[in-house]
């Protein structure tokens, strides 16, 4: 789908986004019908549940997660159309999976509290291109003979940034390849910020420790390779780097995760960009260890 097309049904739902307006600002809104997704079946943890959305309404909450935390908590510059919205949205939404992480309400409704956006290659065909191609070429990762999943757009709530949530996501991504059975995960995972030396520490330590073998190594597009290798490998303090890591490339890393080659400044959304690949054997691995091949 076009961003012309995407553009128009915005437009045409724009009555449905200044009546939830209030509920997008809080992440809430009220199901109308069971939202878990059959791909996945009922994945929940007390209060939490998560699934692959279904509706526009979930896919419509997820944006406007990705909105608050990319744009007012992050200070990405958002276009007209974004803001007015108050949803983080383009064309790939249309033909992407939207990973969800809700809190169930009282009164019934839900909050969504983190969202991952998830392309498989044949989801692909769609658009044309897997997104991250706009940042590095991934010629080797489409070589792959076996499934590939891009994974991206990852974000959690503020209030929800706890182990309990993180943990759903992973189990509903460790569903989600066992369902389809993906072989390789891969995409891009940020710093805050656009500039690099203010990452030199854990930039070095990614390139120096963690750099993905050469058949499956990305690299950054010439017009946009930015050096990851900032100090010497005697200088890394491997502990310090490890600390200062975001959260989510750390948990790439611990699923023995590899990191491409340059990273990217993104403009767009504030970031400096890392490419990430990981072989899925021990997401797998540890999914049907703790919830079997029923789940």
């Amino acid at each position: 789908m076009s961003d012309e097309k995407i553009s128009n049904t915005v437009a045409s739902d724009e009555w449905r986004v200044t009546r939830k307006q209030e509920e997008m600002l809080t992440g809430t809104y009220s199901p109308l019908t069971t939202h878990h997704s059959p791909l996945l079946g009922e994945i929940r943890a007390g209060s939490l549940e998560v699934f692959v959305a279904g509706r526009s309404e979930d896919i419509e909450a997820s944006q406007a997660l990705r909105y608050r935390v990319f744009f007012e908590e992050m200070g990405a510059p958002p276009t007209a159309e974004i803001k007015s919205a108050k949803r983080d949205m383009d064309a790939f939404d249309a033909v992407c999976d939207h990973l969800l992480v809700v809190e169930h309400q009282p009164d019934g409704s839900v909050r969504v509290v983190g969202t991952y956006r998830l392309l498989r290659r044949d989801m692909m065909k769609k658009i044309g291109r897997f997104y991250t191609a706009g940042e590095y070429d991934i010629g080797r990762i489409q070589q792959y003979a076996g499934e590939i999943l891009e994974v991206g757009r990852s974000c959690v709530d503020p209030e929800f940034r706890n182990r309990a949530v993180m943990q759903l996501l992973w189990r509903g991504i460790g569903a989600y390849v066992a369902r389809f059975d993906i072989g390789l995960m891969f995409g891009c995972a940020s710093f805050f910020g656009t500039d690099p030396k203010q990452h030199a520490l854990p930039l070095a330590y990614l390139h120096h420790y963690h750099l993905a073998p050469e058949e499956l190594r990305m690299t950054a597009l010439p017009e946009r390779y930015v050096e990851m290798n900032l100090l010497p490998k005697d200088a890394v303090d491997e502990k310090e780097a490890f600390a200062l890591l975001p959260a989510l490339i750390k948990g790439y890393l611990r699923l023995g995760g590899t990191i491409g080659s340059g990273a990217v400044i993104d403009p767009e959304y504030n970031t400096t960009d890392v490419s990430i690949v990981v072989k899925t054997d021990l997401v797998t691995e540890k999914y049907f260890q703790r919830y079997g091949k029923g789940n």
